[in-house]
């Protein structure tokens, strides 16, 4: 198995839409749902459009990213408590957070924001590493409190770190990672 490359990102998982066809102006009803609600760094935008085309094109999950799902509800230049509840709301309507961690994740203030209050209310968070290519996964000590995604050619894997694993679509139902004998 493996974690998912930058360069992986940017040239082979799919043939990404143009940002501006992404940035669809929707308003989205409290009954919506979302099965991953993607907690990244803005700076990682380029890899996080194509992961969430990738997630959703390939196993058929909906995903949750502010400023692409809906990019006119909130306005990084003005951040304020009405930002912070509508994350709380679709953070409450999404099955599971996926914390993309990268280089780029210790200069985020939200990311940790978004992680403890994922893990207060419903607990189902799994780490999914953005690496330099032949570089391993070193992330902040406190994500090694949770599961993180690998991959194969066909499958998303929970790997708890000690040979437990489970897929994405089980995970999400809410099977936990175990080891196969």
């Amino acid at each position: 198995m493996a974690y998912f490359t930058k360069a992986m990102i940017e040239e082979s998982i799919y043939e990404a839409k143009q940002y501006e066809e992404l940035l669809v102006t929707k308003t989205l009803s409290d009954a919506e749902s979302f099965h991953i609600f993607l907690s990244h760094s803005y700076k990682d935008k380029k890899y996080i459009r194509k992961l969430k085309e990738y997630i959703e094109n390939n196993f058929s999950m909906k995903c949750y990213v502010d400023w692409i799902t809906e990019p006119k509800a909130l306005d990084r230049n003005n951040v304020n408590r009405n930002s912070a509840e509508l994350l709380r709301k679709r953070m409450r309507q999404s099955q599971s957070l996926i914390f993309c961690t990268s280089d780029n994740t210790p200069d985020s203030k939200w990311m940790p924001w978004e992680l403890g209050y994922f893990d207060a209310h419903k607990g189902r968070v799994a780490i999914l590493p953005i690496v330099d290519e032949g570089k391993t996964f070193q992330g902040q000590e406190y994500l090694g409190l949770y599961p993180y995604i690998d991959k194969t050619d066909t499958t998303l894997w929970i790997n708890d770190g000690i040979g437990g694993y489970v897929s994405l679509k089980d995970w999400l139902s809410g099977i936990n990672p175990y080891k196969r004998s």
